[in-house]
């Protein structure tokens, strides 16, 4: 009987909803961020919240997205005051622009690399 139950148990959750690569990438293509970073979100906030100055309107404005979060948040590590995040509408590439480089992350699901 346990046996069965486990086996059962198996088979639902190898049955379980697939992820939607292409649905995913062309939904992440509608977020933009365009940000001149002056302020960090803390380390234990899970949340892609950086705040700054828009590079061409010179207005406040922030990065928060809740659909782009879990893409960006991959690369706070790479971030630091003064760096530009761009991120333009229909595009699926992020980048950190830093005083002496870029550096540019393509969305990837699965294995496979958008553009």
């Amino acid at each position: 009987m346990k046996y069965k139950i486990i086996i059962l148990c198996m088979c639902l959750f190898s049955c379980g909803p697939t992820y939607d690569c292409d649905a995913s990438a062309e939904d992440l293509k509608r977020d933009e961020c365009l940000l001149i970073v002056h302020k960090i979100p803390s380390n234990t906030d899970s949340r892609f919240n950086y705040k700054g100055i828009h590079p061409i309107t010179k207005n406040e404005c922030n990065c928060n997205s809740s659909r782009s979060d879990r893409w960006w948040v991959k690369y706070k590590e790479y971030i630091e005051i003064g760096d530009t995040i761009i991120k333009r509408k229909g595009e699926l590439i992020f980048s950190i622009h830093k005083k002496d480089s870029i550096l540019n992350f393509n969305f990837d699901c699965n294995g496979k690399i958008y553009k």
